[in-house]
């Protein structure tokens, strides 16, 4: 539970400015390095661990998702993941209307995905980091072609579980 404190002491705005740390970096699928190479479950996965609510060691197992993955699955793998160290606090479709906090995660079903398949960092709704060809960017997900009126899942690390 030392994670858990660390991550109640950490502010909603400076999780917002790790996020945007990731600004420029490549996407790669598979990467896990900051500056260097992340994907969008990467991402997400490296922002949970420099938050501090997991470690390393809890995505070991995560492996590379290939670019169709989800047209082959009918379980939520990717969201289920996630679900372990941020808790579900909101299920819509992406409008602006959506209430998300600073420093939670979206995941989106795009592309015609029966699962969960794209994820990224709220920064202030309906802006988010998220990272897609060719690299990490700051998007509006209301208006963006990959996310707008899409469903969407919201995750609060600072929900109580």
């Amino acid at each position: 539970m030392a994670f858990l404190s660390f991550l109640s002491q950490l502010q909603r705005s400076e999780a917002v400015e790790i996020a945007r740390s990731f600004l420029g970096t490549p996407y790669v699928l598979g990467g896990r390095v900051k500056g260097a190479g992340v994907d969008c479950a990467t991402l997400l996965a490296a922002y949970l661990i420099e938050i501090g609510k997991c470690t390393p060691e809890d995505f070991d197992d995560v492996g590379i998702y290939s670019h169709d993955w989800f047209q082959h699955q009918s379980s939520e793998r990717y969201m289920l993941r996630l679900m372990r160290s941020a808790p579900r606090v909101l299920e819509a479709s992406c409008i602006g209307t959506v209430d998300a906090k600073p420093g939670s995660l979206a995941l989106f079903k795009v592309v015609g995905s029966r699962v969960f398949n794209h994820g990224g960092i709220i920064t202030k709704w309906p802006f988010m980091v998220h990272a897609a060809d060719p690299c990490v960017k700051e998007i509006n997900a209301v208006s963006h072609w990959l996310t707008a009126r899409r469903e969407v899942s919201i995750f609060d690390p600072w929900s109580a579980e």
